[in-house]
């Protein structure tokens, strides 16, 4: 009996010992942790993530960035309502404690193991957390589920009790809580699931998201609307219980809210969430504002810090940039398709002329180009049900289908984009730099989010010929009364190799004027004043136009047709100057940005506006003499009044401002752009394929295809502002005139003269002898045989 009793002596004696230890090692623990921890001194400064949002030129919201979608609200702005229907299923002792609750505790414990015993499992089917616990589990410990942390928390809760009243408990649990579907915040949650904010929910509607912070997918009345029902009944018996309501009100309010709620619910995803109602009015312009952002202020702050970005977007002109090219695209998307079918494919010919030379070098199988039923069924599940397949497959965990599905869409990557034509539009005002409307293509998803606008280098063929006339003006090669041969010319490199290029319309025109050169489009005209004036200083002139190194152009005659691949951000910066008097334009999309203090964190528009300054003081200001840009906006201007585009600018689509501007097509038709300008706005549009060798069919040209998407869009924007005014003929600019047979200076028997104004010395310096009769055309030799008037 005495050794029994000195054995459990020793026994008890080991258990005090280990529990003092273990006990000592866990207060220690705790307490070192709240030594250590910093965090409870801070709340005063509490500031949970919310979103950064984008603004317009005129204050109107844009798009919102974050990670967790979040809205603070004050405690005045929390219904009462709402606060008894949580203190009710949460913690209706809260007013009471003081930060735990031994008590619900107990009373939890007693209620699982109850439940465990029944279900012969661990079951919990009751929490003892009280408000000021969660808060701290949310804010400190990370959702953790250990002894030590759960004692950490309760200790936190006591530390908050003690330097937080209840209001601002309250205050930042309501701000802190998640209640599912992406909702973080009570704000959120009651504009996604009500449509309404905090302050105008009823009391039914609080006791409904009440029921969310335990259990937020499993309590979601659009995942599982029965289960959020039995669970709002049992919220509203707990506020019945507690003295909140009635229960013939709780009743009542139950029958009236639930059958009407429950049916508009029938037309909402269950998988829908807070981002998928994020506003985004101009998502490839938030998107090129966002990569800006990361990059000077990185990620974390971008998402959580609720930053206030104040850019330079239109809201208004850009939904009219919106509307028109996807109008745009979708109508040229259908006429593409329908002229490739002649062609079994809108794949560039051309290239089959390169193959069938290698194929008689080498042993290479002969080409097959067809819109099969298989190609057909591939396109239409690549754009229409390969998405919606694999989601279903993510739902249901099927791994299997999950791999066929990632197998299939590898088997046709490039199928989607290649079958479909895309498009950009930008616009920028020539006196700020400001980047007014951005468009990067037909629809911004996931499988879309390349930005031609400003990503996409494409060849700009015509349009890119306002440079290669500037470089002729600017060093006065030309005037616009300089008349050129327009017939067929041989060029042979250095290495031997020939080129012979050909107009658009395929024909010849003998002596034409700069003018009507420029306006008709003119391919030989080009390669004539690019002979001229000298592929160096070409080069030069269009690398500071367009502020690209002089490296990415290829110093060949091709270069004046349009051949340097560029971005419609680079050609309407060029496009740009020229509006701006020949004055330097730097385009921008981020004026300031403040932070959620309303402290200035970046002014990019003072900055750029010091650029500007700086280079207005050291006389760098003009990128080219105002003279020139003058001569070359009379030079386009005359495109759009009397050149390719006209019908289409002045008569179908009826914009009748004064403007200027020029086409681009490149070879085969794979491109399609217009470039023009107002002084108050330069914009700029392409159209294509994103495979570079895809054609969008014969005759597609510029004029046809991206004209109507400017002229449209000009139109628009200038529905209610007053008529642009270009600027006077400056100092520098002089009268031309040029014998319209020979070019050369007028001689005193010269009847027919080109006229025209350029530079000083601008012209040729040789005089006309008046031997020209040989060079007459048949016609007016005629016409002179017979005294016909010319």
């Amino acid at each position: 009996m005495k050794n029994k009793l000195i054995k459990i002596e020793k026994i008890a004696l080991s258990l005090v010992i280990f529990f003092s230890i273990t006990g000592g090692l866990i207060f220690g623990y705790i307490t070192s942790e709240i030594k250590n921890y910093s965090g409870i001194h801070n709340l005063k400064k509490f500031q949970p993530s919310i979103p950064t949002r984008l603004y317009d030129v005129n204050g109107e919201l844009i798009a919102e960035l974050f990670q967790e979608k979040r809205d603070l609200i004050s405690y005045e702005e929390l219904p009462q309502t709402l606060i008894n229907a949580f203190l009710a299923a949460e913690d209706k002792d809260f007013y009471h404690h003081f930060g735990i609750n031994p008590l619900a505790i107990t009373r939890a414990m007693g209620k699982n193991i109850i439940a465990s015993i029944k279900s012969g499992g661990l079951t919990i089917v009751q929490g003892g957390s009280t408000i000021t616990q969660q808060l701290a589990k949310r804010l400190f410990t990370e959702s953790e589920r250990t002894f030590g942390r759960k004692a950490f928390e309760a200790i936190l809760a006591l530390q908050i009790e003690k330097k937080f009243s209840k209001e601002e408990i309250l205050e930042m649990y309501f701000n802190q809580i998640y209640l599912g579907h992406g909702c973080h915040g009570i704000q959120t949650a009651a504009k996604f699931f009500f449509d309404k904010d905090v302050k105008y929910l009823s009391l039914i509607e609080g006791s409904v998201l009440a029921a969310l912070p335990s259990k937020p997918s499993g309590f979601s009345p659009l995942k599982f609307p029965r289960d959020a029902f039995y669970k709002n009944q049992d919220t509203l018996r707990r506020m019945v219980d507690a003295k909140f309501v009635t229960q013939e009100r709780a009743d009542k309010m139950s029958s009236e809210f639930w059958p009407k709620f429950v049916e508009s619910l029938r037309t909402e995803f269950p998988t829908k969430t807070a981002f998928s109602k994020t506003e985004d009015n101009a998502p490839y312009f938030t998107d090129y504002v966002r990569q800006i952002l990361h990059s000077r202020f990185g990620k974390d702050v971008v998402y959580n810090e609720g930053l206030r970005v104040y850019t330079t977007l239109n809201l208004k002109r850009q939904k009219i940039a919106q509307h028109y090219l996807s109008q745009g695209l979708e109508k040229q998307d259908e006429i593409s398709s329908r002229l490739n079918k002649q062609y079994s494919s809108a794949v560039d010919r051309g290239l089959f002329g390169a193959y069938g030379a290698l194929r008689m070098i080498f042993n290479l199988p002969g080409v097959v180009i067809k819109r099969d039923i298989d190609t057909k069924f591939k396109k239409v599940m690549a754009e229409q049900l390969v998405d919606s397949a694999e989601i279903l497959s993510l739902l249901s965990d099927g791994t299997l289908n999950h791999n066929a599905i990632e197998s299939f869409r590898t088997q046709i990557s490039g199928i989607s984009t290649s079958m479909k034509v895309e498009g950009a539009i930008i616009a920028v005002e020539p006196s700020s730099g400001y980047i007014t409307s951005m468009v990067g293509g037909s629809k911004f998803e996931v499988s879309n989010q390349f930005n031609r606008a400003v990503q996409a280098r494409r060849q700009p063929g015509s349009s890119f010929k306002p440079y290669v006339y500037g470089s002729g003006i600017y060093n006065s090669v030309i005037s616009t009364a300089t008349v050129l041969p327009d017939v067929p010319i041989v060029d042979i490199d250095a290495s031997g190799d020939t080129w012979s290029p050909g107009n658009y319309e395929g024909e010849f025109s003998g002596m034409v004027s700069i003018k009507k050169a420029l306006a008709a489009s003119i391919n030989i005209i080009s390669i004539r004043i690019f002979d001229l004036v000298g592929a160096d200083r070409v080069i030069e002139y269009a690398s500071r136009m367009l502020k690209v190194p002089e490296s990415r152009f290829t110093p060949s005659p091709s270069l004046a047709l349009g051949t340097t691949e560029l971005t419609p951000l680079e050609m309407v910066t060029g496009y740009s100057i020229y509006a701006n008097r020949g004055r330097d334009v730097i385009p921008f999309a981020i004026r300031y940005v403040i932070d959620r203090d309303g402290n200035e964190l970046a002014n990019i528009e003072e900055e750029t506006g010091k650029v500007i300054a700086t280079k207005e003081i050291n006389n760098e200001i003009q990128i080219i003499p105002e003279s020139v840009a003058y001569i070359m906006t009379d030079l386009m201007r005359g495109v759009i009044d009397h050149g390719t585009p006209t019908y289409t600018i002045r008569n179908m689509v009826g914009f009748k401002k004064p403007a200027a501007g020029k086409t681009g097509t490149t070879q085969n038709w794979t491109d399609a752009w217009f470039c023009g300008y107002t002084p108050d706005i330069a914009t700029v549009v392409w159209v294509g394929y994103d495979k570079p060798f895809m054609s969008l069919g014969k005759n597609q040209s510029g004029s046809g295809v991206a004209a109507p998407i400017w002229a449209n869009y000009m139109k628009d924007i200038y529905n209610g502002m007053p008529t642009p005014v270009f600027p006077k003929q400056p100092e520098g600019v002089y009268g031309k005139g040029v014998c319209a047979y020979t070019g050369l200076r007028p001689g005193p028997t010269c009847t027919k003269i080109s006229g025209g104004i350029g530079l000083k010395n601008a012209g040729p310096g040789k005089i006309c002898d008046g031997k020209h009769y040989e060079m007459k055309s048949v016609l007016e030799r005629y016409m002179e045989k017979e005294g016909l008037t010319h």
